[in-house]
């Protein structure tokens, strides 16, 4: 069975490793990316993550700016891949080219499916403070991953884990699902599930804005948020301190404090010890673990402390508007 992926971020990275080792079963014929972008300061054009592990590898990976052509279209069917697996690749692939493999085109979806439809999924498990997620494997058919299930994977959140640590751990269990599926889809031996659109839910795309942090939600919520938002956008606000300058300051780990803990109105630092202070929330407090100044190096909260000292009636806000 001759397998072409198509894929683009980090996510897919596992599945290409396991692709191009290969197996018995089937042999990765072809890579599909996104073409380079600009970035960093100079606006220089660089490679996706996939494409730069697909070189490594020593694989030829193609880069249309859209694989929805028809010159394109034609030149990946002269390939005669048998079947398509995507994941995390940016294009939303028309119905000619999900025709191509006889077998079908398939996705690996951060989630276990109909929850979290959408291009952000592991970001709103998170907010939505669930204790389990996974991956699915679907067949990909017009309309937002809403095609039949072939299998899933499931695994429970650490509640310390942020956006980026869950990623990546789904995207090695993504990684474990293909290969288990491969043969069976080799075989004509899968299992088709339709799913219940009666509990689909959306993850829409984040905005930087997203990660502006409301102090009078509740602990438990602040600290999803804090989780969701690392690696981008950070959730982040303004740090107003009794004495000196006001800054933007990123949280990048926290963790909900004891409930018999002294509480100060929303938003305002209501304890501080030598390794960490506490922010005060909607009913209970947020302690700060670790934090990033704008244009600084992220840095425990014990050592921002030690050079820029934090102290009870400090307080965050969500613009500079309101400070002193």
């Amino acid at each position: 069975m001759k397998v072409a992926l198509l894929a683009s971020g980090p996510f897919a990275i596992p599945a290409l490793e396991a692709l191009h080792a290969g197996g018995p079963d089937f042999e990765l014929c072809d890579v599909i990316s996104r073409p380079d972008r600009p970035a960093g300061r100079g606006r220089q054009l660089r490679p996706n993550p996939v494409k730069s592990r697909a070189l490594e590898l020593g694989l030829e990976c193609r880069t249309p700016v859209s694989v929805n052509t028809a010159d394109f279209c034609k030149e990946l069917g002269a390939r005669t891949p048998d079947v398509f697996i995507v994941a995390d690749y940016g294009e939303i692939l028309k119905e000619e080219v999900l025709a191509l493999p006889p077998l079908g085109s398939f996705n690996l979806h951060a989630s276990i499916l109909p929850a979290y439809r959408g291009a952000a999924p592991v970001v709103h498990a998170l907010l939505g403070g669930e204790a389990e997620t996974g991956v699915t494997l679907f067949r990909i058919e017009l309309g937002l991953d809403c095609g039949p299930v072939l299998a899933c994977s499931r695994t429970t959140i650490d509640p310390a884990e942020t956006a980026a640590e869950l990623e990546g751990r789904l995207s090695r269990l993504s990684a474990e699902l293909l290969l288990e599926q491969l043969p069976l889809m080799a075989g004509g031996e899968t299992v088709e599930a339709v799913q219940d659109e009666t509990r689909a839910t959306r993850a829409p795309k984040l905005k930087k804005s997203d990660g502006l942090i409301d102090w009078n939600r509740p602990p438990a919520g602040v600290h999803d948020l804090v989780r969701a938002m690392n690696p981008w956008p950070l959730a982040h606000g303004f740090f107003v301190p009794l004495q000196g300058k006001a800054k933007r300051v990123s949280i990048l780990r926290s963790a909900p404090c004891d409930k018999d803990a002294s509480f100060s109105d929303p938003g305002v630092v209501c304890g501080v010890d030598a390794e960490s202070f506490s922010v005060s929330c909607s009913g209970g407090a947020l302690r700060i673990l670790e934090l990033q100044r704008e244009g600084k190096p992220a840095m425990d909260t014990a050592a921002y402390i030690r050079g820029n000292p934090v102290e009870p009636g400090d307080r965050f806000e969500g613009t500079l508007e309101k400070g002193p």
